[in-house]
Parts: C-alpha cells; sequence; structure tokens
C-alpha cells in the first residue's frame, strides 16, 4: 500500500488573516484542503480561492457556537443570545440539556451549506469546528444535511495518536488511563465514523492526532517530521490551522499566534523534503 495524506487547513473564511494563511499554505506549502465557516465576514473569497486551485477540495466547517447565523435570528431561536451571535461557551451545555432545537441545528446547517453553494462551492466533505459536531445531536443533524446536500466526504475520527519518541504503546497507555473522559469521547468519535461509513459517508483510514499523549504541537516543525518518518501506509489524515492573527481572530479564537508559526512550518523546504523522501502522496479528497 502506499502512503497518502490529507492536510486539511480549517476556517476559511473566519477572517481575512486566516484566508491569507491558509492560501499561502496552498500556494507555497504543502496544503491540499480546506474546510469553509460559511457564517463568517471572510467567505466570500472562498470564490476565488476555488477559482485559482481547482485541484483543492473545499468542505464545509459545520459551525453552531461561533460568530451569527447564516439564518435569519427569528428562524434559529435556540441558537442564539440576546445580541443574535451564537452561543459559544454556553453552546455545549444548552445542547446537552436538552434547549437547543434539533430542527434549528437542520435550519442552520443547510444554510450554511447553502451559502456556500451560492458563492459556487459543492462542498467535496464536512468536519465541525473544535470538533462540537461530535456531540450527537449536533452530529445527527449535520449527518443529516450532508446527506441531503451529497456531501461525500466526512473527517475520519479514527485517531491514530502521534508520540514524538519513546515507546508508543506504553504512552498511549498511561495517557488514556489519566485521562479515561478522553478514552470514553475518543471511543464515541469512532463510533460516530463507523456510523457515518454505514450511512455511506465516506473517510480517510485514520486521523493523525499529535499533543494529546506528549508535548508535540502542530506548531512545531519537529512535529510535522515525526509525523512524515511514522506515517501509516493507508490514507491519512491531519487537520492544521494556519493564518495570520487580526482582531476578529483574537475576539473568537484560543489559538491564535500559534498560527503563523504553522503557516511557517507548512511552507518549509524541510517539510517538503520530508514528504518526499517518505515517498508520502499528497492528496485531496478531490483525489480519494
Amino acid at each position: 500500500m502506499s502512503k497518502q495524506l490529507i492536510i486539511n487547513a480549517d476556517g476559511f473564511g473566519f477572517t481575512f488573516g486566516v484566508n491569507r494563511g491558509i492560501i499561502e499554505t496552498i500556494e507555497k506549502g504543502v496544503v491540499r484542503s480546506t474546510s469553509a465557516l460559511a457564517n463568517m465576514p471572510a467567505i466570500e473569497e472562498v470564490k476565488k480561492l476555488k477559482d485559482r486551485f481547482p485541484g483543492v477540495s473545499i468542505g464545509i466547517h459545520f459551525n453552531l457556537s461561533v460568530g451569527r447565523p447564516v439564518s435569519s435570528p427569528d428562524d434559529v431561536p435556540t441558537l442564539i443570545d440576546e445580541k443574535g451571535e451564537f452561543l459559544r461557551y454556553a453552546f455545549v451545555p444548552k445542547l446537552l440539556s436538552g434547549r437547543i432545537s434539533f430542527s434549528d441545528m437542520v435550519k442552520e446547517l443547510d444554510n450554511q451549506v447553502r451559502r456556500l453553494a451560492e458563492l459556487g462551492i459543492k462542498p467535496t466533505h464536512f468536519d465541525g469546528h473544535q470538533n462540537k459536531h461530535l456531540y450527537l445531536p449536533f452530529f445527527l443533524a449535520a449527518l443529516k444535511v450532508a446527506k441531503e446536500w451529497d456531501i461525500k466526504f466526512m473527517r475520519s475520527h479514527n485517531r491514530y495518536l502521534f508520540i514524538g519518541g519513546g515507546s508508543r504503546i506504553a504512552k498511549i497507555i498511561y495517557y488514556y488511563l489519566s485521562h479515561p473522559q478522553r478514552l470514553f469521547s475518543h471511543t464515541g468519535a469512532k463510533v460516530l465514523t463507523w456510523y457515518a461509513q454505514v450511512k455511506g459517508i465516506k473517510t480517510s483510514d485514520r486521523l493523525i492526532t499529535p499533543s494529546y499523549a506528549d508535548n508535540t504541537r502542530k506548531n512545531s516543525l519537529e512535529t510535522w517530521l515525526g509525523i512524515m518518518s511514522t506515517l501509516p501506509e493507508g490514507v491519512n489524515e491531519i487537520y492544521c490551522h494556519p493564518g495570520y492573527p487580526d482582531e476578529l481572530l483574537a475576539k473568537y479564537a484560543y489559538y491564535v499566534k500559534e498560527r503563523e508559526i504553522e503557516v511557517e512550518v507548512l511552507t518549509s523546504r524541510e517539510l517538503k523534503e520530508a514528504i518526499e523522501r517518505e515517498g508520502i502522496q499528497l492528496i485531496s479528497f478531490k483525489e480519494f
């Protein structure tokens, strides 16, 4: 088997600074896929992205927690606060306590895909902002909308924990013993991945995930070089967050300054040489 890798930059449309970073990592680096935040103010640049890079896959980054809805606030009242914005940190507690309407979620997610369609984009895949789509009610709403719009792929949540050094098995066992809630959530995410596959949604073989069981980070060149040297055979996937900080990003995100470092890493000569040396084929969801 060959080693294939989808490097997906999350959050196109979040801010103009994020867009600039993603475009740079496509043009000069190793990114071949992105997923778009349809409800954010910089989303209209996705039209230029599609025309400039026709081989790049563009998915939908489903979002019910940050910014303003695409829908009219009156149509999705359980999703918003008194300012007409998504609930941010209050979203998950309200969702888990049954105070978020399933129909409101379906309506908003449908309108987010419709917004991309109006901009000339047929999403190749879907994932979720901060992985909040892995909460079951959100996931079922997202899956319903994805099927209705014939979105064929979803981010895999068969996590392959990357370990920077030492005994991989020992570190993973220690991590899950120390964080049993993660064992529960990661197992649940695998079940959701399996369920999506049963429903006809395709996924990669695994999601490469650093930073859980040790101090590896996606804004570290060393981490990326380590991932390339140990990448399993088959179709692998990893997501990243390149971008240039701006005021809007600082308002809505906690991972801000690190994004500019990711741009440097993802466009570095060393990373490109490692990919070539290891015989890794960079692909998008269009080639999968």
